[in-house]
């Protein structure tokens, strides 16, 4: 068995120890008594409810975005102006949550407690800030990653020609179909039973088949099997299409713009960990970056790096098609809506 093999093993071990232990270690802090519990809600409506509120008490101007669901689900973006009326295209913060559902919980509450922050248009320091909540409302209302035709958003902003490339290359479909085996259910989901068998396919597959195989036909995404995981669709998903022109509407022009899409389960518990992709961006541009990210979190001393006590670190992932952002921070120029 390969190093990297037994590492993920041991993680594997690590975390069903730790949901054991998470089950039989009491609840979890609670407000008021944790500050930061405040700002999580139950679910989506409540969410929904409590950011509309948050926009409203900070003078924010409210977009809502409405799936064609027939569901009530909407996408919901804020827009907090600069506060300097001087500045005709302002630098821009650009905020999202739950482009992967379920993950919007956490995005969600750090968007309120921002709301909180920027009450006051002078905390705002020239920026304008956007926060766009819940991109994938189906997948936070329902509790699922994927959303209502079970796409990965997150490897969805594609053109045609690039869903086209991606279903006809081979290699990415021979490595899925070798191992979605594993993963992919065959019938409805048995509590325990089920739980038992997800086990046992991991440890085969991280000890027969090999870590690394079994994580790039996961993690990469697929284009040929829509009933399948981690499939990133054939077209634009129904929240891009809605999104894309109203970012371009309410973020531009802006001399600049940061980008932070909101994701849980890579790094440290409770640590902000920043994932520039390398194809974007090098180093030094994502070390500018997470200064610029600090000062307007009101971070950065003199302009330096924030050091690691801050709470940030960096996380070099490896690029997946069709991501949102291509990275969890990026710079770029939005084009003006005339252009």
């Amino acid at each position: 068995m390969s190093a990297s093999s037994c590492s993920l093993l041991v993680a594997v071990v690590a975390a069903l120890a730790a949901l054991c232990f998470h089950t039989l270690s009491g609840e979890p802090p609670t407000c008021p008594h944790d500050r930061s519990a405040c700002y999580f809600s139950d679910g989506y409506a409540a969410a929904r409810a409590r950011f509309r509120a948050a926009v409203f008490s900070s003078n924010g101007t409210l977009h809502t975005l409405t799936l064609p669901t027939g569901d009530d689900l909407t996408i919901d973006v804020a827009v907090l102006a600069s506060g300097a009326s001087s500045i005709d295209n302002p630098p821009t913060l650009i905020h999202m949550s739950g482009t992967h559902g379920v993950e919007a919980y956490a995005g969600s509450a750090v968007q309120l407690a921002l709301l909180e922050k920027y009450r006051d248009p002078s905390s705002r320091r020239g920026v304008r800030v956007v926060l766009v909540h819940a991109v994938n409302p189906f997948g936070f209302q329902c509790g699922r990653r994927f959303n209502e035709d079970n796409v990965d958003i997150n490897r969805n902003l594609l053109d045609a020609a690039e869903f086209a490339s991606l279903r006809g290359e081979k290699e990415r479909v021979g490595l899925y179909e070798e191992h979605e085996w594993l993963f992919n259910l065959r019938s409805a989901w048995t509590p325990v039973l089920d739980d038992l068998r997800f086990v046992a396919h991991a440890l085969y597959g991280i000890a027969v088949l090999g870590s690394i195989n079994v994580k790039r036909s996961v993690v990469a995404g697929q284009y040929h099997r829509p009933d399948g995981l981690y499939y990133g669709g054939d077209e634009l998903s129904a929240s891009h299409a809605l999104l894309l022109p109203k970012l371009r509407e309410v973020a531009a022009p802006a001399s600049a713009a940061i980008m932070l899409d909101v994701h849980t389960g890579l790094g440290p518990t409770g640590v902000d960990t920043l994932i520039p992709s390398l194809e974007t961006i090098d180093t030094v541009q994502a070390t500018t970056n997470a200064a610029a990210v600090h000062t307007i979190f009101g971070r950065a001393q003199d302009g330096k790096l924030p050091s690691p006590e801050l709470g940030t670190e960096f996380l070099i992932d490896a690029p997946t098609p069709g991501e949102a952002t291509d990275s969890l921070i990026l710079t770029l120029t939005l084009p003006s809506p005339s252009s």
